[in-house]
């Protein structure tokens, strides 16, 4: 039996319309789409919600600046030593983060201080460049307060600004390590230490360089 030609035609027809309406593969709000053949396709990376992340941080610090906290003729109560800290950021497809954390400095106190601390709590911006890779710079800021004092005391207060740079490589779904070059910059209100009641921390700024090094766990997707 021979199909009729004069019905060929819109045969046609019919099969490329159903075929066009069961190929859509985005929806305008960014929702899943099914494509009519069981396959469903993601929404696109803009899409997607913000993932939290968690980073445990060791550093290295190196003072350049110190004329505030030890002036001349004194003993130093801000030398070079090492810290940790700890950061919760919320990270965007777009590659920006933002974040707060808690760092501890444990410093030489030259004798002066049995141990020179500083405890910082800090608001913090970075930007992710290259997201989509495994190994993606970034740079960033922070703003916050200080404690600065002997062994935890509360011998000054201040506020600080933080510049960083560096990387972070991806070793799987959910966890990274990152490595970076931060410089520090900070003023405290004055105090005078007891063992050699000598006043400190009158006007000008403190700076300090640091070497980082951490580890980030994220939420998985």
């Amino acid at each position: 039996m021979k199909f009729p030609r004069r019905l060929a035609i819109p045969f046609v027809l019919a099969a490329l319309h159903a075929a066009a309406g069961g190929s859509s593969v985005r929806a305008d709000d960014g929702d899943e789409v099914d494509q009519g053949d069981g396959f469903v396709v993601p929404p696109p990376p803009e899409a997607h919600p913000p993932r939290l992340s968690g980073e445990v941080r060791l550093d290295v610090v190196f003072p350049f600046e110190q004329d505030p906290l030890c002036p001349d003729g004194s003993a130093c109560v801000f030398g070079g030593g090492g810290g940790v800290g700890g950061l919760l950021e919320w990270r965007y497809p777009s590659g920006l983060a933002l974040g707060a954390g808690l760092d501890v400095w444990f410093l030489d106190g030259n004798g002066v201080h049995e141990l020179s601390t500083m405890l910082a709590a800090r608001f913090q911006l970075r930007w992710f460049l290259l997201p989509q890779r495994q190994i993606h710079p970034y740079v960033g800021a922070s703003v916050g307060g200080l404690l600065f004092g002997d062994t935890f005391k509360a011998d000054a207060v201040g506020g600080l600004v933080d510049a960083l740079a560096g990387f972070e490589v991806e070793i799987g779904p959910n966890l990274a390590i990152t490595v970076g070059l931060g410089v520090r910059v900070f003023t405290t209100t004055s105090f005078e230490s007891r063992s050699d009641m000598v006043e400190r921390g009158q006007g000008g700024v403190d700076a300090a360089a640091t070497l980082q090094a951490g580890v980030v766990l994220l939420q998985g997707t």
